[in-house]
């Protein structure tokens, strides 16, 4: 392709995924023409003020909306397509081009916002075109089936973008990655290389998958009791070694979790999971059998709140319990921020009588991304001209730089990056050329509404330093106060204090009412009675407990 103007230069621009884990979505921009790979979310760590996800901010695509001619997206995990209902929503309007189990994925989440989208499905191999951007995909592993890296035919040359994967030479499902396929794009030559770098700072190349069947078959056979195993629902080739080991051993397996049983249909309907028919029974069935004869598959591992696992560890599930003598394998990766949740789950299990196996125990768990020595080797596959560190901390995107620089790219022309940078690439040149603000939004609640910093703001401040609510009653002909004040406190103090700062808050009250009603019996009074209130009392709980809380004063008219 040659390109069409020399003035006009192909744009880049991360909207997430960028300095962070999580939130993945990267715009390609040429000329009249648009696309985006990926469009994720991030689960937020402010759930305790309101706030459920993070969202891409789509103000530049709204901006250039009638340029949008795609979503690409290389696999179906919530980190790169939670955030479609969201731009759908907003107006934003462009088919979706994804595999098939990503395709099955993306449909049931957009039902649930009623949205009926225009799906491509693509067989990872297979190429689709746009007027300035020809796209080539190819299978690759990662924790999920389907997952798809992508070369993009761009007017100044090709575009690698790995999305997530690692090098697997004995997946459970799908092949192996195609090492030959990223040779070739690299004689032919990369413009630019877009590279996974979550795992950048491990040193040692990651297990297969073939490991964990090892130790899921060891700890099958050994169990006493039930055998539950918590993972993300999306991993089909986990829950392919499950059933296969368990098949073996002569166990069945139950799953329990909403999104896990959704997806577990899904991958029977593509043709995986054949053997689920012989050895699956429903949750509300596993009492019918000895407790060393079930594997249990749980969702929750994260400790979602509502989740199966989470109400497993409260003792709360319907038909799952554990006890003495039961195993709980954690076999997935602590997303960074649910450290502590997780941590008070595992405990729960504990205090249960479970045994719990988790990331400390070798072999549970493998990640579905590549480490540094898998990482240099897609480098020096493709030979990229220019590279862009992507998915990933900062610290993750600098290290995968060094990386680069060591496997021979000159430093000028790699660009460490974080989200709302603008960069424009040519042939000649890989430069930043504007930052925007912090291309982000809060989300409140599933229904996607958008909470402002402003609502956050006062959502914090009532959270850390609390709330006191200050209620007067008066005549609305003669202004003169009829009764009050009616004093509450929420999250202000501990019980025993609460009595004494109520009638003392009361006390300065009924001097601010005298004095307003002396003003009111001297002809117009000049206070504002509520607004002195306000400020009297956040000076008193500053002076006797230490914070000012929020005040929030109320004068009913009558």
């Amino acid at each position: 392709m040659k390109p069409s103007s020399k003035n006009s230069p192909l744009r880049i621009l991360p909207l997430g995924g960028l300095g962070e884990i999580g939130m993945n979505c990267m715009v390609l921009e040429y000329e009249d023409e648009m696309l985006v790979v990926d469009c994720g979310l991030m689960f937020s760590d402010l759930d305790h003020f309101g706030v459920e996800f993070v969202i891409p901010d789509f103000s530049y695509l709204h901006a250039r909306k009638e340029k949008l001619k795609g979503f690409l997206v290389t696999h179906g995990h919530e980190d790169h397509i939670g955030a479609l209902p969201f731009a759908l929503k907003s107006g934003l309007r462009a088919p979706i081009y994804a595999s098939p189990f990503s395709s099955l994925l993306i449909q049931a989440r957009l039902e649930e916002y009623g949205i009926k989208p225009d799906i491509r499905t693509f067989k990872p191999g297979e190429s689709f075109g746009f007027k300035h951007f020809q796209v080539h995909t190819t299978s690759v592993n990662h924790s999920i089936i389907d997952a798809a890296a992508m070369i993009i035919d761009t007017p100044y040359g090709k575009i690698i973008h790995t999305g997530d994967f690692k090098i697997d030479k004995t997946p459970f499902y799908g092949s192996h990655l195609d090492e030959n396929f990223f040779k070739r794009a690299g004689e032919d030559g990369v413009l630019l290389l877009l590279s996974d770098s979550t795992n950048v700072e491990r040193e040692s190349e990651s297990h297969s998958e073939c490991v964990v069947e090892e130790k899921f078959e060891e700890v099958f056979a050994a169990a006493e009791g039930l055998v539950l195993i918590a993972m993300f629902a999306s991993n089909v080739s986990r829950v392919g070694q499950i059933m296969k080991v368990a098949e073996k051993l002569g166990k069945k397996v139950a799953v329990g979790g909403r999104s896990m049983e959704q997806n577990v249909r899904h991958a029977q309907k593509l043709g995986y999971l054949e053997n689920a028919q012989r050895v699956q029974i429903g949750i509300e069935d596993v009492k019918r059998f000895n407790r060393d004869e079930v594997v249990v598959i749980s969702s929750g591992s994260q400790a979602e709140f509502g989740s199966a696992l989470q109400r497993i560890s409260h003792g709360e599930h319907k038909h799952i319990h554990v006890g003495p003598g039961d195993k709980v394998i954690m076999s997935s990766r602590h997303i960074p921020g649910n450290e502590k949740v997780i941590g008070r789950m595992i405990n729960q299990l504990f205090m249960q009588g479970a045994d719990v196996l988790y990331g400390a125990v070798k072999n549970i768990h493998v990640s579905g991304h590549a480490t540094k020595p898998e990482l240099k080797r897609m480098i020096e596959w493709t030979k990229p001209r220019f590279f862009l560190p992507i998915h990933g901390e900062y610290s993750h995107l600098v290290h995968h730089a060094r990386l680069a620089e060591e496997t021979g790219i000159p430093k000028d022309r790699i660009q460490v990056v974080t989200n709302g940078t603008l960069l424009e690439i040519t042939p000649d040149r890989f430069e930043v050329v504007e930052k925007f603000e912090e291309p982000r939004v809060l989300i409140e609640g599933r229904e996607g509404n958008e909470m402002t910093d402003l609502v956050l703001r006062d959502r914090r401040q009532i959270g850390e330093r609390g709330v006191v609510f200050s209620i007067l009653i008066r005549n609305i002909e003669s202004r003169l106060i009829l009764s009050g004040p009616e004093i509450i406190l929420k999250g202000v103090a501990p019980p025993d204090r609460e009595g004494f700062l109520i009638e003392e808050a009361k006390k300065k009250v009924h001097k601010i009412i005298d004095k307003y009603e002396d003003e009111l019996d001297n002809g117009s009074p000049q206070m504002d009675l509520q607004e002195t209130i306000r400020i009297e009392l956040r000076r008193f709980f500053n002076a006797n407990i230490g914070k000012k809380p929020t005040v929030l004063p109320m004068i009913l008219d009558l």
